[in-house]
């Protein structure tokens, strides 16, 4: 239903907050702005309101809807180079062509950051374990991982998991630009957000610094310290998941 939208409610206009064509995503620290005097880590609470603005556009058309989070496969996993969940990878459902296998982006004349000016006309595709740089997460990566007492820490080894996992998904999801358009990256970010609220759970978040908390995290209507606590934002993940489930 989101997708046949055309307008700001639309799957489409919401994919296009991560890269082409509103380039509003946060990776890795970057500078504030010239007068700020300081880098940010801003990439878990970015995703924390993607997720949310998303899940409420979701909940107009089915009241309830809740975003999924996806299990990642680990290294250990001798299935691993051929899992996409069953959900995302096949290509037809119920008679029908499947909406999470596969999206159109149509966006004509969009000028890239670095300057380039560029049309998209295509579908999302995967290529899945096929890029010989990307790995797969290993049970003891992630056992450590939870570990980390400093948020900072956390989130940068975080966030390169979660690089992996693009580039190990391969073709659009390896593209910045282009990523938020396949539905899977919506079901691999909530369970970056889910690792979050898990060591949100045992760590707190003390360490965060004071002054990220007031930077508006745009184009949502939240700020850093809005979307801290997720029973503020009305969503929790089960009991179960929000134990260490690899």
């Amino acid at each position: 239903m989101m997708m046949a939208i055309r307008d700001n409610r639309g799957y489409s206009f919401i994919a296009g907050h991560h890269g082409v064509p509103g380039f509003y995503c946060w990776h890795h620290q970057r500078e504030l702005g010239e007068h700020r005097g300081f880098r940010a880590r801003l990439f878990l609470p970015w995703h924390r309101a993607y997720l949310k603005v998303l899940e409420d556009l979701l909940q107009d058309h089915i009241p309830g809807m809740t975003v999924p989070w996806w299990r990642w496969p680990l290294q250990e996993d001798p299935r691993a180079r051929k899992v996409i969940p069953k959900a995302f990878s096949d290509q037809r459902w119920n008679g029908q062509q499947n909406p999470l296998y596969t999206f159109h982006i149509y966006i004509p004349n969009v000028t890239l950051p670095n300057g380039p000016e560029i049309s998209l006309d295509e579908d999302t595709f995967r290529r899945p374990g096929q890029n010989p740089f990307s790995r797969l997460p290993s049970e003891s990566t992630l056992r450590r991982l939870i570990e980390i007492e400093d948020y900072g820490e956390f989130s940068d080894q975080l966030e390169d998991v979660h690089d992996n996992m693009h580039g190990w998904v391969g073709g659009t999801m390896s593209d910045v630009y282009r990523a938020g358009f396949d539905p899977l990256f919506f079901v691999h970010h909530s369970n970056v957000d889910r690792w979050w609220r898990i060591w949100q759970l045992r760590h707190g978040d003390l360490s965060i610094p004071l002054e990220l908390l007031n930077i508006a995290l745009d184009p949502f209507p939240y700020t850093v310290r809005d979307v801290l606590n997720v029973y503020d934002l009305g969503y929790d993940y089960a009991s179960s998941s929000s134990e260490l489930v690899l």
